[in-house]
């Protein structure tokens, strides 16, 4: 595959899971991460 191809989609994919995990964030992910880990310790 080309090279420019492949670090194009690397930084398209890169982008996606950063928003995703942004979006997450947003929506009440830190509350639910918080509420783990208080019931794992």
């Amino acid at each position: 595959m080309n090279p420019l191809a492949l670090r194009l989609g690397a930084a398209v994919l890169a982008v996606a899971l950063l928003g995703l995990a942004w979006w997450g964030w947003r929506h009440g992910g830190l509350a639910l991460l918080q509420a783990g880990l208080g019931h794992c310790f």
